[in-house]
């Protein structure tokens, strides 16, 4: 449930929200990283939204992929995939109600991962899903070099099923085969840990063709989605005029005081998955 820090009918000194400090609006992934603090290694992929107009509340699903006690493995374990891998623990969340805020911070990346712990750091920068942790990572997977010469990232039988969970369901077909290695190089080089990334041709999130195909969102229609598009704009910049701020666009206040209105300059930059 939505929880605001100070309430929205107080005096709260919205006249002058230029020197106020933010009011933060949680959300679940605050909730998340609370219930979480204990483990050190997990993802947290946004994989549905939705908005209800009958309510007119926002709402977020999430997956929370989390890495259990790491074994000790042979190549030949790791290439089973006849056994299940009990290392990692995949929990689907219920319908979680978000601000108009957060809703329009992530309205861009489903599918992808928002929020990472590795090693217990914390990274909130937008990734494709499992990028951060998962792909380029030995214990999981090696590069498959194809005839063609072009090397793309292959998870061992044990951890196959991370293969659809972050490629999608159309993994393995249509030609479409996962990251590139150059490509997730570009990523790991240039962005991980400091920027949100969606590819060098925005192919990554929302917009994904491959990850997001079951999704509830991707079943709306287009005109309700630019609907919801301009609502939650309107409704989320009406809070922030009042000092009300996520601590995800906060914290890009610096040097970008609009995500979506740079997000296409942070995507024209070379290199991109799945090129």
């Amino acid at each position: 449930m939505l929880v605001l820090k100070s309430c929205l009918g107080c005096n709260d000194d919205s006249n002058n929200t230029s020197n106020a400090k933010p009011k933060f609006v949680k959300s679940p992934i605050d909730k998340l990283i609370t219930k979480y603090i204990d483990k050190s290694d997990y993802t947290v992929i946004l994989s549905d939204m939705d908005y209800k107009e009958s309510e007119d509340k926002y709402y977020h699903k999430y997956q929370i992929i989390i890495q259990e006690e790491k074994p000790e493995l042979t190549k030949n374990q790791l290439l089973d995939s006849t056994v299940t891998a009990n290392d990692i623990k995949v929990v689907d969340t219920d319908w979680e109600e978000v601000s108009p805020i957060i809703f329009e911070d992530y309205q861009n990346d489903l599918g992808m991962t928002i929020l990472n712990k590795e090693n217990g750091v914390l990274d909130k920068h937008s990734a494709p899903a499992g990028g951060s942790s998962y792909v380029g990572n030995p214990r999981y997977g090696e590069w498959e070099t194809h005839s063609n010469g072009s090397s793309f990232w292959s998870f061992y039988g044990r951890y196959y099923f991370l293969s659809r969970l972050f490629f999608g369901p159309s993994y393995g077909y249509g030609g479409y085969y996962g990251y590139s290695r150059n490509d997730w190089g570009n990523y790991s080089r240039n962005y991980k840990g400091t920027d949100n990334y969606y590819g060098k041709n925005g192919q990554h999130g929302t917009r994904s063709k491959t990850r997001n195909t079951s999704s509830s969102w991707n079943k709306k229609s287009s005109s309700f989605k630019d609907k919801v598009s301009s609502k939650v704009s309107r409704s989320s910049n009406s809070l922030k005029s009042r000092g009300y701020t996520s601590s995800k666009s906060y914290s890009k206040t610096t040097r970008n005081s609009n995500r979506f209105s740079s997000s296409s300059t942070s995507r024209s930059r070379s290199g991109g998955f799945g090129k």
